[in-house]
């Protein structure tokens, strides 16, 4: 069996699969049908199963944007798959020049509108892109337009290939240093998760459009309770301690049903997606393991992202926040980190889903707008007993109240008594609930899945 309909095979619920245009010599198989009986869309690149040819590219881009076509006016997720056609171990771009390269570059119905169609669809479909082998140029450039992008170990994404790297910066380069998975999960940042095999790639999305599938109150959820802890050491109650965001976010979703994104960049922020009773959710959390928990550019870029893919899927999101604010000084203001701050709370603003905002140990300044606090629309803002939440830490307070005399120095010591109280914030109305660490799993299915 040709290898692009066995990779058919893996993703699309059996005998569901119709292909748009069959065409032995296309360059890409394109067509739709049901993955865990959700109504999804394929744009594949065949892989070994076709030797490129110059003249099938025309054909090729308008395959490609009638099916993107297709899928946005319904409304549907759509999985566009990139391999190196023809011979492994080849990639020589002598081998990609066509006739009608000029063409396809300034056509109107050239591959500039096969990356616009997928921007257009991206706008407000689900849009997930797979690298199962080495690619680069035009068609890869849409890759990073989706909301998840997957890759393989074998897989390699490069604007430039290396004998163009060498020939226009004397560069030298191979496949995997300029694109491989260590590049992207790591440095850039630009793809959410790596397999080590195809077919777990295929579980992956398969499991992941689940979300897609909304329950009737009748359905019977099937799901495994997490394993027991120990709450009352879970989290330090020093507030300088760092710890493990992970170990609290195991200890209330489903056993074994958190996916996490991005896992090796931006290590500061902790994002994912994971089923509680069964129901799925988007996690954004801070992890004070790392930097503080303090939000930096790419970090503020990644929860983005999430927020971004709960919006198009309708999962609710938890966020858990213990934070000290965006980063301060002068890497982070070069860095970007307003523009970044301003990316956040657009995502936030143009998500319409439930939100949940969970005070851990604390949250302060601009982060507890950024974890969707008062203001950004959430549902419920709780609290552990012992979290801080205010415009300073107590820290700051206690140094700013040394140089007050009195009335003012009476409002800033009844201003550090709220912020080290959430009950003082419960009883004024500005937060929702106090609550013990051992009721989260309780109360934010209470919250975001009320029966």
């Amino acid at each position: 069996m040709q290898i692009s309909l066995q990779r058919v095979g893996m993703l699309f619920d059996a005998g569901s699969f119709v292909e748009h245009d069959p065409r032995a010599d296309a360059h890409f198989l394109c067509g739709e049908g049901l993955i865990n009986s959700v109504k999804s869309f394929l744009v594949m690149n065949r892989g070994q199963d076709c030797m490129f040819n110059g003249t099938g590219q025309w054909r090729t881009a308008e395959q490609i944007i009638s099916t993107v076509n297709q899928a946005r006016d319904q409304r549907a997720p759509l999985i566009y798959i990139q391999d190196h056609p023809g011979e492994v171990g080849s990639f020589d771009t002598t081998k990609v020049i066509s006739s009608d390269m000029s063409r396809l570059l300034l056509s109107p119905a050239g591959m500039g509108r096969v990356s616009a169609s997928l921007a257009e669809l991206a706008e407000a479909n689900l849009l997930i892109s797979a690298i199962l082998g080495p690619t680069s140029g035009p068609l890869a450039l849409p890759i990073m337009l989706a909301d998840l992008v997957l890759m393989t170990e074998k897989g390699a994404l490069c604007m430039g290939r290396p004998d163009m790297v060498k020939a226009m910066l004397a560069e030298q380069a191979d496949l995997h240093s300029l694109g491989g998975t260590d590049v992207h999960c790591r440095g850039s940042g630009s793809v959410q998760l790596a397999f080590k095999d195809e077919r777990h790639l295929f579980e992956c999305v398969r499991d992941f459009l689940r979300c897609l599938v909304k329950g009737t109150p009748s359905t019977t959820l099937e799901y495994e309770e997490p394993d027991a802890v120990d709450f009352e050491n879970l989290i330090p109650s020093n507030h300088r301690t760092p710890y493990d965001m992970h170990h609290l976010l195991l200890s209330f979703v489903d056993k074994g049903s958190f996916t996490e994104t991005n896992a090796e960049y931006a290590r500061e922020a902790l994002t994912g997606y994971a089923r509680i009773k069964g129901h799925f959710a988007a996690i954004v959390a801070n992890n004070p393991r790392f930097n503080s928990g303090a939000i930096h550019r790419k970090s503020a870029a990644k929860m983005a992202k999430m927020i971004n893919i709960a919006a198009k899927t309708s999962m609710p999101i938890i966020f858990l926040a213990d934070v000290p604010g965006f980063m301060i000084g002068r890497e982070a203001e070069s860095s970007g980190i307003f523009l970044a701050a301003a990316e956040l709370f657009r995502a936030h603003v143009r998500c319409h889903v439930p939100k949940l905002l969970l005070v851990v140990r604390k949250a302060y300044t601009g982060g507890v707008y950024a974890m969707s606090g008062p203001g950004f629309d959430p549902i419920a803002v709780l609290a552990y007993p012992h979290a801080h939440i205010g415009v300073f830490s107590p820290d700051t307070m206690g140094k700013l109240m040394s140089g007050a005399e009195g009335a003012i120095k009476d409002t800033m010591r009844k201003l550090s008594d709220e912020i080290q109280n959430p009950n003082l914030l419960k009883a004024d109305g500005l937060i929702t609930d106090v609550i013990g660490v051992e009721e989260t799993r309780q109360e934010v299915v209470r919250y975001l899945f009320p029966t």
